[in-house]
């Protein structure tokens, strides 16, 4: 399988066209189709553009065939979702499964930010009491 062959399959799994695609790495329009038709090969500053913009795809795997199409992201809360062995995609339940994980670990920040914010407005509110309670005794 060429690099190309697989940069495909990882537009297919993620369910990107080849226009979006090329669009969103600033590569020129038709880019891809050329590369699939065997009229060239791909170049390293397309590399480089392709992995600014999709830092999850494996460019060892694309280049030459090894590891995993997705590359793992020890920071992403579901990472360990994507770990498989070759590049197989997920399947459709495992795919619900990685969505509804990172929707879970989306909602579980929301609250942490949520308490932190009652925290600080609590923490604000206490000060005012305790200024507006030292202005009156002043008053007194």
């Amino acid at each position: 399988m060429r690099p190309i062959d697989r940069l495909y399959r990882y537009l297919n799994y993620k369910k990107i066209k080849p226009y979006t695609f090329e669009q969103s790495c600033n590569i020129s329009n038709g880019y891809l189709n050329k590369q699939f038709k065997g009229k060239g090969a791909i170049g390293s500053d397309i590399v480089e553009k392709i992995h600014k913009r999709y830092e999850d795809l494996n460019l060892k795997w694309v280049l030459t065939g090894t590891g995993e199409m997705i590359v793992r992201n020890d920071n992403d809360p579901v990472a360990g979702n994507f770990s498989r062995g070759g590049a197989a995609p997920l399947s459709a339940r495992e795919e619900v499964i990685v969505l509804l994980r990172k929707q879970v670990a989306v909602l579980e920040a929301a609250v942490a930010d949520k308490d932190r914010i009652i925290a600080l407005l609590e923490e604000q509110l206490n000060l005012k009491k305790n200024s507006t309670f030292k202005n009156v005794n002043k008053e007194d």
